[in-house]
This record gives structure tokens, sequence and C-alpha cells, in this order.
């Protein structure tokens, strides 16, 4: 296979103004299903990279790297942090460690009163005009999630914004939650929208990067509903180990202590009124297992309905002992890079061995995928799954 041709732009967070294109080595990037993918590579610090003002261009919180892969932007995200690279007392390079675009709202919090429910705002003398210019969230689930985005790019400061679309989210779910966000706790935003799509018939997310027609790029928010990607039968994605199969390695560990058969969700309140929800797996007790527990705490979350919904996805999430499967595949073998996504489905499929007596055949659903970038353009791709 011809290698593939990477391209790796560096441009100014919020006004997206093309700071440099660099030569960037040892290059791994992933994505992950909602979650932060991370990319991590040397930049090189030398005569020829000097005039492009390299330093400048890769200001960790000022600056986002794209990823453009034959033409297509494959991965963007803000470069967080920088290091030099020494050999023989001389400075030979940088290295970059950057995390995709949703990792902005890890740095931003709640710090007035929000909700959906009038009633609250009234109360503690809110304004009850909708966000942003009130402190009223809408209820469909994707609309708590623009009113917490649009909150967060009205600051007042006129620095909250880093330009990112958010009017996909305008589509409404059909769901509707109850939220309040109490600025005493000071919540994280993103930490709130995980909160929001883990429970029962939640949704997916991630922000879509793209090169517009007229060359310039886009960001926009994306909420998936009632998931992101296609099934397996949709697909037709088969990865298989063995001879002439196109997984090179498969990682298929256990790991007992993952597992929980009873899934306990605290929300709002202090003391005994803190909001409780629980879940058990019968069926696994009654089969033998013993009980274990997990914990999580929902801040914001004070309807029961809600958390019970929370204690149920916990109890799901945590069913079994088998961790997340990862295998490494050929990136050029059927299916292709590129052809599939965060959220697809596909069926994995291991042959027998003394591991695996009986073979492995399995439909799994992408989590993520990480690709690392060799010289020349070659790659390796590892695909982490979760149940389908």
């Amino acid at each position: 296979m011809m290698p593939h041709q990477y391209t790796y732009l560096f441009a100014d967070l919020r006004t997206d103004r093309v700071l440099a294109e660099l030569p960037l080595q040892d290059v791994e990037y992933s994505t992950e299903l909602n979650g932060i993918g991370v990319c991590t590579a040397t930049l090189p610090l030398n005569r020829a990279t000097a005039p492009l003002r390299p330093m400048e261009a890769t200001t960790p919180t000022r600056t986002v790297l794209y990823i453009d892969r034959d033409g297509v932007i494959v991965w963007a995200g803000i470069v967080w942090t920088r290091r030099p690279l020494e050999r023989g007392g001389q400075v030979y390079g940088a290295a970059l460690q950057a995390s995709e675009l949703p990792s902005y709202w890890q740095y931003r919090h709640v710090n007035k009163l929000l909700s959906t429910d009038t009633a609250v705002l009234t109360a503690n003398s809110a304004n009850t005009a909708y966000v942003p210019a009130g402190q009223r969230m809408y209820g469909d689930q994707a609309w708590i999630v623009w009113s917490l985005l649009q909150y967060a790019g009205a600051d007042i400061t006129g620095a909250g914004s880093i330009g990112v679309d958010t009017n996909p989210l305008v589509a409404p779910t059909g769901i509707t939650r109850t939220r309040t966000y109490d600025p005493s706790e000071r919540p994280v935003i993103l930490d709130l929208i995980r909160q929001l799509a883990a429970v029962d018939n939640g949704f997916d997310w991630g922000i879509e990067v793209g090169w517009n027609a007229n060359g310039s790029r886009y960001r926009r928010w994306q909420v998936y509903y009632p998931r992101r990607g296609r099934s397996a039968a949709a697909t037709g994605f088969t990865w298989q180990h063995g001879p002439g199969g196109n997984i090179i390695v498969p990682d298929w560990p256990e790991d007992g202590t993952l597992l929980a058969t009873r899934a306990i969700a605290l929300g709002q309140g202090q003391g005994l009124d803190v909001v409780v929800g629980q879940a058990e797996a019968t069926d696994l007790l009654a089969a033998g297992w013993p009980l274990l527990e997990t914990v999580s705490k929902y801040s914001g979350v004070s309807e029961w309905n809600t958390i019970q919904s929370h204690a149920s996805a916990d109890l799901a999430a945590h069913s079994t002992a088998t961790t997340t499967p990862t295998f490494t595949v050929l990136a050029d073998a059927d299916p292709v890079l590129g052809s599939y996504t965060v959220g697809d489905s596909a069926r994995f499929i291991v042959d027998p061995n003394p591991y695996y007596p009986d073979g492995v055949n399995q439909e799994l659903r992408i989590a993520t995928v990480k690709v690392t970038v060799s010289g020349g353009g070659s790659e390796t791709v590892a695909l982490t799954c979760v149940e389908a």
C-alpha cells in the first residue's frame, strides 16, 4: 500500500487562524466514544523548523492541532503540555501532548445557579429567563447540553468561547430531564455532560471536525441519539485473528475487580437527605456471585427516577468481569482505517487457541481508535471495544 500523507496544522484556539504547518514525528492520536482522545508527538527543533516559529505556534492552551490524513481532518485537539527533549546536552525537539476539543470544558465550571425548574429559580431569586440571558435551562437532554455550553460561552470576560458550533444541538432527542446545578459546588461542565449522557436512555456526544468547501474548518458539537455509529449488521465489518486474518494482536483480559452486583447512585442533598438510587444484579446473585458494590455521585440530580436510572446504568456498566478488549489491526486491510468510527459495531473473531479452546465470535462496539504513525506515513491501529 502507498504511504498515507499526513499534515499537521497548528491554529489559534479562539480565532482558528493558522499559525504554522509543522513536521511532527512519533505521532500517536486517539478518538474516544464519549470521552477525550489524546495526541502525543515530537516536534523537531532545528534549522529547518526555526523559520516556522514552532514555539509560538505550539503554545500550550492557546493553540489547536489539526491532523489531516490524505486531505481529511481526522483529529483536532488543544495543545495542553510541552516540554524540551535533550540529547547529549542539546535540545533537539519538544514533546507535545494535546487532547480533543471537549477537554476545554474540563476547565469550565458552573458558577451560578442553573436549573430546568422555574420554581427553583424563583425560590432563589434567580433570573428565570432562558440561558444565556438568564439561568433557566431548556428541558430536553440535548438542550441541557446546549444550555451549559451557551452559559460557558457567554462569560462576561468575552473569552468563554472557542468557536465550536452548538447549532446541531437544537434538534431534540424527545427525552426531558430535570436538572439543577448548584454553584456552591462549582461543578465541572464536562462532568455534567458526561453524567447526563450516562443515564438510561441517554445519548452519545462529541465534536466533529472537518474542512468546509471554502477551505476553512468546522468544529461542531454533536449529540447522537439514541447512539453514535452503526450496527454490525449495517457495517458488515469483521476483524479476525488467525491465518489470513486482519487482527495482528488480540488483548482480551479479564478483571474481577470491575464487577459489581449492586450499584448505588447518590444525587443531590446532604446526610440523610441525599437522593439515593439502587440496582442489583439479581440473576448473578442467584447464580452464586457474591455481593459487590459500586457507588457513584451525581451532582445536581434531585429526582428519584433519574437517580435510579443512573444506578441501573452503572450496574449495566459493571455487570461483567471482562475488561475492554483491544485489538491491534491492519490499517490498510478491509475494513480500512477511515471507513469506521467510534460508535460503530463490528464482529470480532478469535480462532480457537489454548486460552480460547472454542474460539470467540462476538459483536462489539468500537470505543477508542488509536493510530500510531510511523516514518513515511505507515500506520498501526488499536481498537478498544465495549459490549455492543
